[in-house]
């Protein structure tokens, strides 16, 4: 649902090169990649086909007009890691009472953190209060003076992503299209990919759900990359300027419907020399450790004004960062979530299924992914 310019050395200026079913061309600094719109695909430009990574800079192309059609992937899971409901029963996350995080409890009693105990096994049956992050624990006696250090449990924290989006398919959400990252014209269910080449999960939402606020989450802890707001949210529209191609793509660029990073140590897995663009308009990128398989996930078409986070902010699980709207290159509100697995733009798909290009396991959390 977005297109994006590719990470390129200063040194690769100039020159054309073309991949199996799709055009990619050098620009100045960068190589541009078109990803995608979202409910209808245009006839792509010169140099870009069917939103696949191309799009047009030297080569002339519509930067991805012809991507996506339904919304990106969202998240629906619960809204942080909390533990518990109110937070003034079960011990402190640091002794016992069930897990949860000490700075987002009492916020979701079922939400992903809430796990069996806390670390330091304190007073009374491990777990027996509500969870959350209560001074005491209501279980027992006071805190610390009862239990072994690590008999109230681990913290039940998910491996993988948790949905992005606050809608469920066939229920809120109104379109789900998945990725193509190999570029074979199959889903990993062997089924369509929202399109040829779709580079992320495309949820999509009504235009009621937008103008109510539907949550943008984090879909697991990290720290914020990249971070761009400001754009105009209701595209498409051809009197609208930050709804068009940009006339050209540089570092720092916030033409149209494209915003592109400075040149920095945005090659690979840090090294310097590189920079992005991306045609998501309002847009953030999200470094994660510890997540098997995932380097960063990105969220496009984000709500003009409504990100909550700045790039060195870390963020949690189910944390709400922005909302769902059609910002940048977009054909209707949706949410374009996208997973790098090893680097900076190293495409994962975190759908599993038996023509791949993931084979399993899954990438997400829980199955559904939106169960969580």
């Amino acid at each position: 649902m977005d297109s994006t310019q590719r990470l390129v050395p200063e040194s690769r200026a100039g020159g054309t090169m073309r991949g199996k079913g799709y055009g990619l061309a050098f620009s100045l600094l960068g190589l541009f990649a078109a990803c995608g719109n979202d409910t209808h695909d245009g006839d792509p430009g010169a140099g870009a086909t069917s939103g696949a990574p191309a799009g047009a800079t030297s080569a002339g192309g519509t930067a991805g007009s012809s991507a996506g059609r339904g919304g990106t992937a969202g998240h629906a899971g619960a809204p942080t890691t909390s533990g518990g409901t109110s937070g003034t029963a079960g011990a402190a996350s640091e002794r016992g009472g069930t897990a949860g995080r000490v700075d987002v409890a009492g916020t979701s009693g079922a939400a992903p953190g809430a796990g069996a105990g806390g670390r330091a096994g304190s007073a009374g049956a491990p777990g027996a209060g509500a969870g959350g992050s209560g001074a005491t624990n209501q279980g027992g006696a006071a805190p610390d003076d009862a239990g072994a250090p690590g008999t109230s449990g681990a913290p039940n924290e998910p491996v993988g992503l948790s949905w992005p989006i606050d809608c469920i398919p066939d229920q809120t959400c109104v379109s789900l299209g998945y990725p193509d990252t190999d570029q074979d014209g199959k889903a990993h269910d062997c089924g369509d990919p929202q399109y040829f080449g779709h580079e992320g999960t495309d949820i999509g939402i009504t235009f009621e759900a937008e103008a109510a606020g539907t949550a943008v989450r984090a879909a697991a802890d990290g720290v914020v990359l990249f971070a761009f707001d400001g754009k105009y949210d209701q595209c498409p529209d051809d009197n609208e300027p930050d709804c068009q191609d940009p006339p050209s793509l540089e570092p720092g660029g916030m033409t149209g419907n494209t915003v592109c990073t400075p040149v920095g140590p945005y090659c690979g897995t840090g090294e310097p020399g590189c920079y992005w663009c991306f045609a998501g308009g309002n847009v953030l990128v999200i470094r994660h450790e510890g997540v098997p398989g995932v380097f960063a996930t990105r969220y496009d078409h984000l709500k003009k004004n409504s990100l909550r986070v700045q790039p060195g902010d870390s963020v949690l699980r189910g944390e709400t960062i922005a909302e769902a709207a059609s910002a940048g290159n977009s054909t209707g509100p949706h949410l374009h979530f996208e997973v790098w697995g090893t680097g900076f733009y190293e495409l994962a798909d975190p759908w599993a299924g038996p023509c791949g290009p993931n084979t399993g396991p899954s990438l997400w959390a829980y199955d559904p992914p939106w169960s969580g």
